[in-house]
């Protein structure tokens, strides 16, 4: 393989793993920007419902009295097309208010009720979807809990939006950085080049050649090696030339 045959598969090679390491930690940390902006954003819807539930809890309603959950939970599910149902259920484990009315008064997933007696939200996954969700007290203690079911349909079309614009960027980034990438070797290879390519003509060049005129060292002493040569070469002509003489005197 050639000098700038070497280059050329070291600069491949190189912008090779560059456009797969940089756009797979952009990937990654972009999911993970994209699931803490989720986490955060239905944070928020969770603790709004929690501290209207618990606030008309405090003067005196029963869960079943606070009609208005009904309408808020689905105002807010109409607001944000990934959200599948939101379910607030009692400490029984009994659905009281859904975006679902098919399952008010059904019992909830069992976990649920040991998800509530954890502080804070918690989340966990089921076919695909992801359940965010957390608890709300009275004065006797945990009066129930809240879980908004959140569609993977919206995660994996995002993923793959994410990943498309990635690709994209990175080939359109890879070729331009290629094109750069090479007229700037192939500049450099010329300029670092350039003296071996002189030396190389001064031991090239026979008698009544042009000769670059000698610069550095270098030069100087490859110079001084073809003169070398060129008197080795006419010691042994001559030599030849005596042989030949004795020969013929024969």
């Amino acid at each position: 393989m050639t000098f700038y045959g070497r280059l050329i598969f070291v600069i491949g090679l190189s912008l090779a793993v560059t456009l797969v390491v940089l756009p797979g930690a952009a990937y990654f940390a972009g999911e993970r920007v994209s699931e803490e902006i989720e986490q955060a954003r239905v944070s928020h819807l969770l603790g709004a419902l929690r501290q209207t539930t618990e606030a008309n809890l405090g003067i005196g309603l029963t869960l079943d009295e606070i009609a208005l959950l009904q309408s808020t939970i689905e105002r807010e599910k109409a607001q944000d097309p990934s959200i599948v149902v939101i379910d607030i259920f009692n400490s029984a484990g009994r659905s009281v208010y859904s975006t679902d009315r098919g399952s008010v008064g059904e019992a909830v997933d069992p976990s649920w009720l040991t998800f509530i007696t954890r502080d804070g939200t918690w989340h966990a996954s089921f076919r695909g979807e992801t359940i965010f969700g957390t608890r709300f007290d009275n004065d006797l203690g945990v009066a129930g809990g809240i879980a908004v079911t959140l569609s993977g349909a919206t995660r994996v079309a995002r993923t793959e939006s994410l990943a498309f614009d990635l690709s994209l960027r990175a080939l359109a980034i890879g070729f331009c950085a290629l094109g750069v990438g090479l007229v700037l070797a192939f500049i450099a290879a010329s300029r670092l080049g350039r003296p071996f390519m002189r030396v190389a003509a001064i031991l090239r060049g026979g008698e009544g050649a042009s000769l670059p005129v000698p610069r550095d060292g270098l030069e100087r002493a490859a110079f001084q090696v073809r003169e070398t040569w060129s008197r080795e070469e006419a010691r042994l002509a001559r030599g030849m030339t005596r042989l030949e003489a004795l020969d013929d005197a024969d």
